[in-house]
C-alpha cells in the first residue's frame, strides 16, 4: 500500500519517498519517540507469503543488525504494524555512487578512498557471517562528508529461501523502469550468482570488483542488450582490460581489477580484508608519490632464487650427462618440433581438472573436476571459448575419464568399477556395464582408457573382470551392454591400458605394460565389429614409459604422452611407420591428450607438482598417538623437483632419496639434517628408485629400469660405480638388505608372479624365498624373520624354514617399514601413518598428515630410525592440474 508524506506506520512518519524497489518502497522518515530522522522500508506483502518465510526473514533480519560498523547502513529496528512489514534503517543524507560516478570515471583520489571504505564494511560483514549479494553503484552511497555506507546489507542474502533462485532475489519491479533497473542489478553478479548456484563472500568480490571497475573508467564491466546478453557476457566473456579505457591507471589497480573479475572463486581475493589492505598499499604509494607502474612492478619483483644447496660432482660428470640425454634424443626421427598455434589455458579452476576430452567438432570440452571443495571428481562440460562448466554428474562415487560418442550427443565415463552413459547436456544416466569382482579404469594417470567406435556401436576399455586378474582390453556394446575380451595379455607381462578406436573404424591401439616403466604401443586391425584382423604390431619398443595416447584426426598417426624417467613428460606424434617425432608444446608433467575431429584443436591436462623430505618426531617404543601439530614436522630436503623415498643410514647420519632433478631420477645422499646433499648416481635417462642401505652404511641398493626389464644394482655410499647384481629379462624390483649384509632381497616375476628372491650381495646365484605372490621385503630388525606383502596383506616367514604368518589383513601395506619392535605403514585413505606393536599386537594410528605424504607410484616414501624417535617421510606440498589448449593444431 503506498504511503504519502504525513502518513504513520507504528512511531514513523514519512516525510517523502526516497525509491522502490523488487522487495519494497523505501521512504524518508522521523521517528517520533527518538526524534531522529530513518529510512523506512515497507516490505511488498507477497515476499512474506507463509509464516516459515516471515520466521527466517525476522531471524537473518535481526543479523544483519547485528551488524555496526561505520561503513554500513545500520538496521535498527524491523516491526509489523496493520500487516505491513518494515524495517528501520539509518538515514544518510548523501548520493548512490551510480548518481556520481561521471563519465570517464572518477579521480584516482576518491576511487580508492570510496573503495577502501566500501571494502571494509564489507570485510566486517562478511566475519560476522553475511553476504551481501547485491552489490552495486546504487547500494552503495556517499554522505556529504565523503563517507561510504553500504546499504540493504544482508537483505538478498537473508531473503534466499532456498526456493528462490539469485536472479529472483535482486530483481526491480518498478513497472516505468524495469529494464533499465533489471540489468543494472544483473551487470554486477558474479558467474555462480548469474546460474542460480550457491554463493558465498567470493561471489561479493567479483561484484566489489565490477563496481570498482565502473568507478575507475565509467564504463560497466558487462553490459547487453538484454538481461540475457549481460548474463551471458558475464558467464563468457572476460571484461575489456581497463588499462585500455585508462591509460594512466596504475598497474597493480588494474591488476586488483582483473583478480577481482575471475570467473574461478578460487582465483580471486579470498577475502574483502585482503582486498583492503591492497587498495590501501596502492593509494599509499600514490600519495606518497611513489614509483610509477613499470617502476613498482619490477620493485615488487621477487628476488633471484638463491643457489640450491646440494652439489654436484665434477664436470666431466655433467659432460657425460648431457651426452647421454643428446645421445637419447638424437635415437628420435625427425625431432623439429611442429609449428602449431597458441597454447593458452582452458581451465584454472581450484583442485584438480582432469581427464580432458573434446567434443568432435571441437567446441566443447568435457574433464573431470574434484570441485570447488577438492572432495570428489565429478563430470563437467564446458563451452571451449570460454564461460562456467555445467556439472553433468553428482553421485558421492567419482567419476572418471569421459568419452564423447562419435556424434556429441552423449559422454561415456567411469565409476565404481562401471561405465556409465549420459547425455551431453545431462539427463538420466544409464549404466552400461559393471564388473562388480574386478576393476574398471584401474589408473588414472593413463589416458584414453575409453573410447567410442567410429559408428558408435561400441566402447572399449581396460579392466579386469575377477580381483586379481591384470588389466586387458574389453569391448562392450553401446545398446546391449554385451562384452567381450578383446586381446590376450602374454604371459609375464603386467597390464594393458588406454585403448582407442582409430576415426576410421579400422584399427585399435592400446598401451600393453611389461611393468611400470617398460610399456610399447600395441595396433590391432579391426572389421566393423571390433574384431582383430591379422596379427598385431608394436609400434614402439619398451624403453619408455608411454602414460597416454590419442589418434590423429586422420588416423594416420598418433599422439603420445611419455614420461621422461622423471616426473615430467613430454609429447610426440608417432606415424604408424614407427617415426616420432617431438610436438615441443610443453616440458611439465602433460597427459592425457585429446584431439577434435574438425577445428584442429588439442586439449591436455597439464599437472603441477611438489615433492619435498621431512623430518618428524617418531613415538619411540612406547609412545602413542600424536597430533600432526606436535610432531615438529620440518623440511629437511627442499626443491622445486620430485624428492621423494628417504631413507635413513643406520647411524641415523646420513639420508639417501631418489629425484629427479636432472630431468630423470637419479640417487642422491645428504646429511640427515639434509645438509651436504650430493649427487650418488648419473646413469642417464631412465628409471631408478627404492635405494636402501647397507647394515654398514657403506653400499646403497636400488632398482633402475632399462631395455624393458628392471635390475638391482648396488652401489658405494660414498660414490663411484654402480654395479649390477641380477640379470636381464626379468622385473627385478624393490631391494634390501639382509641384516648381516651378506644378502640383497628383492621382488621378482621370475616365477610367473611377483615373489620375494635373494641373492649375494656381491653378486651370484640367485634363491627364490616364497611362493605365494609376495613384494616388498625386509629383514626383521633381530635377523630372524622376512616380512613381506601380498593382496592379502603383511606376511612373516622365518628365515629358518616354517610356514608364513598373516601379521596384518586388509590393510594397504605396500608402504611399510620396520623399527625396533614395531611396524609402521602408510595408509592412503585418509593419509595416515599408523603402528603395530609386534610385542603386544597394539595398533594405533600416530598421526594423519594434512597433505598427501605416502604413495607416490607406490613407492617407500617413509623411514623410521632404530630408536624410533625420527621419521622421514617425502611430502606432497603441491599437487593440482589444469586443461590447456592447442589451437591450430597440426
Amino acid at each position: 500500500m503506498p504511503l504519502s508524506a504525513g502518513d504513520k506506520l507504528a512511531q514513523y512518519e514519512i516525510l517523502s519517498l526516497l525509491g522502490v524497489g523488487g522487495m519494497g518502497a523505501v521512504y524518508k522518515a522521523r521517528d517520533l519517540q527518538l526524534g531522529r530522522v530513518v529510512a523506512l522500508k515497507i516490505l511488498t506483502p507477497d515476499k512474506l507469503t507463509s509464516e516459515e518465510r516471515k520466521r527466517r526473514f525476522v531471524q537473518e533480519a535481526k543479523a544483519a543488525s547485528a551488524l555496526n560498523h561505520p561503513n554500513i547502513v545500520t538496521i535498527h529496528n524491523i516491526g509489523n504494524e496493520d500487516g505491513v512489514d518494515f524495517i528501520v534503517m539509518e538515514y544518510v543524507a548523501g548520493r548512490t555512487l551510480d548518481q556520481i560516478i561521471p563519465r570517464g570515471g572518477l579521480k584516482l583520489i576518491d576511487v580508492l578512498r570510496y573503495a577502501i571504505q566500501a571494502a571494509d564494511g564489507l570485510s566486517a560483514a562478511h566475519l560476522a557471517g553475511i553476504v551481501h549479494r547485491d552489490l552495486k553503484p546504487g547500494n552503495i552511497i556517499v554522505s556529504e562528508e565523503g563517507q561510504v555506507k553500504l546499504l540493504d546489507f544482508g537483505l538478498a542474502k537473508l531473503s534466499d529461501l532456498h526456493d528462490t533462485p539469485d536472479v529472483e532475489l535482486t530483481r526491480d519491479a518498478s513497472p516505468e523502469t524495469q529494464e533499465g533497473s533489471i540489468l543494472g542489478t544483473v551487470s554486477y553478479m558474479s558467474p555462480e550468482q548469474a546460474e542460480a548456484r550457491r554463493t558465498d563472500a567470493r561471489s561479493d568480490i567479483f561484484s566489489f570488483g565490477a563496481v570498482l571497475y565502473e568507478m575507475a573508467v565509467g564504463q560497466r564491466a558487462f553490459t547487453g542488450r538484454s538481461k540475457i546478453s549481460t548474463l551471458a557476457a558475464i558467464l563468457q566473456t572476460d571484461p575489456k582490460p581497463p588499462e585500455r579505457l585508462d591509460a594512466a591507471l596504475p598497474r597493480d589497480l588494474t591488476r586488483l581489477i582483473n583478480r577481482c573479475l575471475r570467473e574461478d572463486p578460487a582465483r580471486r581475493f579470498q577475502s574483502a580484508a585482503d582486498l583492503k589492505i591492497s587498495l590501501i598499499d596502492i593509494l599509499h604509494e600514490i600519495e606518497s608519490g611513489g614509483p610509477t607502474p613499470s617502476e613498482a612492478a619490477l620493485r615488487f619483483a621477487p628476488p633471484p632464487s638463491p643457489r640450491p644447496k646440494y652439489v654436484y660432482v665434477a664436470a666431466g660428470v655433467a659432460l657425460g650427462i648431457a651426452a647421454c640425454a643428446a645421445a637419447w634424443w638424437l635415437s628420435l626421427r625427425n625431432a623439429n618440433p611442429v609449428n602449431n598455434g597458441p597454447i593458452k589455458p582452458l581451465t584454472t579452476y581450484a583442485g584438480h581438472e582432469a581427464e580432458p576430452a573434446i567434443s568432435p567438432d571441437g567446441k566443447q570440452i568435457a574433464f573431470a573436476w574434484d570441485g570447488p571443495g577438492k572432495d570428489n571428481f565429478d563430470i563437467y562440460v564446458r563451452i571451449v571459448d570460454g564461460g562456467s562448466p555445467l556439472r553433468l554428474t553428482t553421485a558421492a562415487s567419482p567419476d572418471h575419464a569421459p568419452a564423447w560418442s562419435p556424434n556429441g550427443q552423449r559422454l561415456a565415463f567411469f565409476r565404481d568399477n562401471a561405465i556409465y552413459l549420459i547425455p551431453a547436456l545431462g539427463g538420466v544416466e544409464r549404466r552400461l556395464l559393471h564388473f562388480p569382482n574386478g576393476s574398471i579404469f584401474p589408473n588414472p594417470s593413463s589416458s584414453s582408457s575409453l573410447s567410442w567406435s567410429h559408428d558408435g556401436r561400441f566402447l572399449v576399455f581396460n579392466g579386469a573382470k575377477e580381483a586379481g586378474e591384470p588389466s586387458t582390453i574389453w569391448i562392450v556394446s553401446t545398446e546391449s551392454g554385451e562384452h567381450r575380451r578383446a586381446t590376450n595379455l602374454p604371459k609375464s607381462f603386467l597390464a594393458e591400458t588406454s585403448p582407442a578406436f582409430s576415426p576410421d573404424g579400422q584399427n585399435l591401439v592400446f598401451i600393453r605394460a611389461k611393468d611400470t616403466y617398460s610399456r610399447a604401443v600395441v595396433l590391432q586391425a579391426v572389421d566393423q565389429d571390433g574384431n582383430p584382423k591379422g596379427s598385431e604390431q608394436e609400434l614402439t619398443s619398451y624403453d619408455r614409459r608411454i602414460e597416454g595416447l590419442a589418434w590423429l584426426p586422420d588416423s594416420n598417426g598418433l599422439i603420445l604422452a611419455t614420461r621422461m624417467m622423471g616426473e615430467r613428460t613430454r609429447m610426440f606424434r608417432l606415424k604408424l611407420d614407427r617415426t616420432q617425432e617431438p610436438l615441443g608444446i610443453d616440458t611439465g608433467i602433460v597427459l592425457w591428450p585429446s584431439l577434435s575431429r574438425a577445428g584442429n584443436r588439442m586439449a591436455y591436462q597439464k599437472r603441477f607438482v611438489d615433492t619435498n623430505i621431512y623430518r618428524m618426531d617418531g613415538p619411540g617404543p612406547d609412545g602413542g598417538p600424536r597430533p600432526y601439530d606436535q610432531t615438529n614436522a620440518t623440511p629437511v630436503i627442499e626443491s622445486t623437483a620430485h624428492d621423494r623415498e628417504p631413507q635413513l643410514s643406520p647411524d641415523g647420519r646420513r639420508l639417501t632419496f631418489n629425484s629427479d632433478r636432472l630431468g630423470y631420477y637419479e640417487m642422491h645422499v645428504a646429511g640427515s639434517d639434509g645438509t651436504n646433499q650430493v649427487g650418488l648416481t648419473t646413469m642417464g635417462p631412465t628409471a631408478m628408485g627404492s635405494p636402501r642401505w647397507s647394515p654398514d652404511g657403506q653400499a646403497i641398493a636400488f632398482d633402475r629400469y632399462e631395455n624393458g626389464h628392471s635390475a638391482i644394482y648396488a652401489v658405494n655410499a660414498d660414490g663411484g660405480k654402480p654395479k649390477r647384481v641380477t640379470g636381464e629379462g626379468f622385473r627385478d624390483i624393490r631391494p634390501s638388505f639382509s641384516r648381516d649384509g651378506k644378502w640383497i632381497y628383492f621382488s621378482s616375476n621370475r616365477g610367473g608372479v611377483m615373489d620375494i628372491w635373494k641373492v649375494p650381495a656381491s653378486g651370484g646365484a640367485l634363491e627364490q624365498l616364497t611362493r605365494n605372490s609376495a613384494e616388498e621385503p625386509f629383514e626383521s630388525p633381530d635377523g630372524k624373520d622376512l616380512y613381506y606383502v601380498n593382496s592379502r596383506g603383511l606376511w612373516s616367514q622365518a628365515l629358518s624354514g616354517g610356514e608364513p604368518k598373516l601379521v596384518l589383513q586388509g590393510q594397504m601395506l605396500s608402504l611399510y617399514a620396520l623399527a625396533g619392535r614395531s611396524v609402521y605403514f602408510g595408509v592412503q585413505n585418509p593419509p595416515g601413518l599408523w603402528v603395530l606393536r609386534l610385542d603386544t599386537g597394539k595398533k594405533f594410528e600416530y598421526t594423519r598428515f594434512p597433505k598427501p605424504a605416502i604413495g607416490l607410484d607406490g613407492g617407500t616414501v617413509f623411514s623410521v630410525s632404530s630408536d624410533e624417535r625420527s621419521i622421514f617421510f617425502s611430502q606432497t606440498d603441491r599437487r593440482e592440474s589444469d586443461l590447456m589448449l592447442v589451437e591450430n593444431f597440426r
